[in-house]
C-alpha cells in the first residue's frame, strides 16, 4: 500500500535544494487540486518551476494568481479534441481544457500544449484536429507531440516515422511544433514531483 507524508511548501523546497537541480516540474495526479499550496510553493521557489496539468481546474482567477506568483512555465495536456474520444479516454468533457488553453493564451504565462500520440486511438487525424483548433486561437501556440509508452497493452509504441509525420501535419497550422523525439520533456538536472490526487493522499 502506498504511503504519503504531508509536507509544507517551505519544507518541500528545503528538501529539493539538497539536490543540484536546475528545474522543478510539479506533476501528478493533478497538482492543481492543491491550489493554495501550489501557489505558495511557486512564490517561494527560486528554481525554475514548471506546472504539468490536465487543465481541467484552470479558471481565470487561478491563471491570474499563477501570473502574479511568477510561474515560469505550464505544460497543459490536451488528450483529444474530438469530444467523444476525450470522454472515452478520460471519462470527462474536454470543454474546460479547451477553455483553459484560451485563457492561457490571453495571459502572460509561458505555456505549451502537449498531446500523447497513441496508435489506434490518438493518431495523425486527431493531431490535425488539435492543431487546427490551436491555430484558430493563435498559430504561435507551442505544441508538442509525445511518443506513447505502452502500458497494460493499450496500444503499441508509435514509430519514429509516425511521430515525424504527425509533427509535419501539425506544422501546417502552427509555427512551433516539436516532439519527444528531438526534445526532452524533462531536462537533465531536473526533478519531477508527483503530487497524488486527494483520494490517493488519504492512503496510510
Amino acid at each position: 500500500m502506498n504511503t504519503y507524508t504531508e509536507i509544507t511548501p517551505e519544507g518541500l523546497l528545503t528538501e529539493i535544494k539538497q539536490f543540484n537541480i536546475e528545474e522543478v516540474m510539479l506533476a501528478g495526479g493533478e497538482p492543481t487540486i492543491y491550489k493554495k499550496e501550489l501557489l505558495e510553493f511557486i512564490k517561494l521557489s527560486d528554481i525554475k518551476t514548471t506546472l504539468s496539468t490536465n487543465g481541467s481546474l484552470l479558471d481565470s482567477v487561478f491563471v491570474r494568481e499563477m501570473e502574479n506568483a511568477c510561474l515560469d512555465e505550464i505544460h497543459i495536456d490536451l488528450k483529444a479534441f474530438t469530444p467523444e474520444l476525450h470522454e472515452w479516454y478520460t471519462g470527462k468533457s474536454n470543454e474546460s481544457v479547451l477553455n483553459a488553453i484560451k485563457l492561457l493564451n490571453k495571459s502572460k504565462l509561458n505555456f505549451e500544449v502537449m498531446t500523447v500520440f497513441i496508435p489506434g486511438i490518438v493518431e495523425k487525424e486527431e493531431i490535425e484536429r488539435i492543431a487546427k483548433f490551436l491555430s484558430g486561437i493563435d498559430d504561435k501556440i507551442k505544441y508538442k507531440i509525445i511518443r506513447y509508452v505502452p502500458v497494460c497493452n493499450v496500444s503499441r509504441r508509435p514509430t519514429e516515422e509516425e511521430i515525424k509525420e504527425a509533427v509535419s501535419i501539425a506544422k501546417k497550422y502552427l509555427c512551433t511544433v516539436t516532439s519527444s523525439l528531438e526534445e526532452r520533456t524533462h531536462p537533465l538536472k531536473s526533478i519531477r514531483l508527483y503530487i497524488p490526487s486527494q483520494a490517493e493522499s488519504t492512503l496510510t
